[in-house]
């Protein structure tokens, strides 16, 4: 299915999927977009051609206390698994990083907390091309 998307279908549905987790957390968080661009893709892990690229986001989440992270990461895991997600790492107890992957086409999210306090929500696509056609368009 991803092999289908364009890079604008990508970028899109990493927001999409980015909105849809962060409207778990309390109604006064603040998200912070930190990046936002597309990555290389030139050593695909699924076998792949090269030339692709991996569209993703990250935010960095405000004013929630840190106390509560850990009953946050419990909501998001709770709601991923609901939606379809695979919990590929879950480091806690020794920290607060979560890594999932929905079964149905691949898409990524992580949400990680640092020693300073940060809290941070990632979401990302499997390889796509980068042009405005689809895979079909490509050369192999």
């Amino acid at each position: 299915m991803h092999g289908e998307l364009t890079l604008e279908q990508a970028t899109q549905r990493v927001e999409d999927n980015f909105r849809r987790v962060f409207a778990q957390l309390p109604a006064h968080a603040r998200a912070e977009k930190i990046a936002g661009d597309p990555a290389p893709c030139n050593e695909p892990s699924d076998g792949g051609p090269a030339g692709r690229v991996v569209a993703s986001v990250d935010y960095r989440i405000h004013d929630l206390p840190p106390e509560h992270y850990g009953h946050l990461f419990d909501v998001l895991r709770a709601w991923w698994i609901d939606h379809r997600f695979t919990v590929l790492i879950d480091a806690r107890p020794r920290g607060l990083y979560l890594w999932v992957e929905n079964a149905a086409d691949g898409f990524r999210m992580a949400a990680q907390a640092n020693e300073a306090g940060g809290l941070f929500l990632t979401s990302a696509s499997p390889c796509v091309w980068p042009g405005n056609v689809s895979s079909d368009d490509q050369p192999r």
